[in-house]
């Protein structure tokens, strides 16, 4: 904000033909152009095919070839979460990390009931 030098007679006199009291500052505040597109649109929706693809990835896991299935859901997943949509891609990386541990203790406990 910038303000000119005020005088001592300020206050009494208002007319003070050299003088300007007057004050400069922003009156506005910058805002966002509405007729301004981008393709903001569509990389959200890829955003979101890529969130809902890591998210059947992860869930296809749970019934078919666990492993594959559900590293290819967890990349998709950190993918679809550096890309902002944060709640599609920690829910894939959930379900592939369940299908992944869950299939390899059941391997790794079938195969130790099968030693012993």
């Amino acid at each position: 904000m910038y303000r000119h030098k005020k005088s001592k007679d300020h206050k009494r006199n208002h007319k003070l033909p050299n003088e300007h009291n007057e004050e400069y500052s922003a009156e506005f505040s910058p805002t966002r152009d509405v007729f301004y597109t981008d393709s903001t649109s569509n990389s959200n929706v890829s955003r979101l095919v890529i969130g809902y693809v890591a998210l059947f990835f992860s869930l296809f896991s749970l019934f078919l070839m666990p492993v594959l299935f559900g590293l290819i859901g967890i990349v998709l997943g950190i993918y679809t979460v550096t890309k902002g949509q944060t709640t599609l891609g920690y829910t894939s990386i959930g379900f592939g990390l369940f299908s992944v541990i869950v299939t390899i203790f059941y391997n790794l406990l079938f195969v130790l009931s099968a030693i012993l």
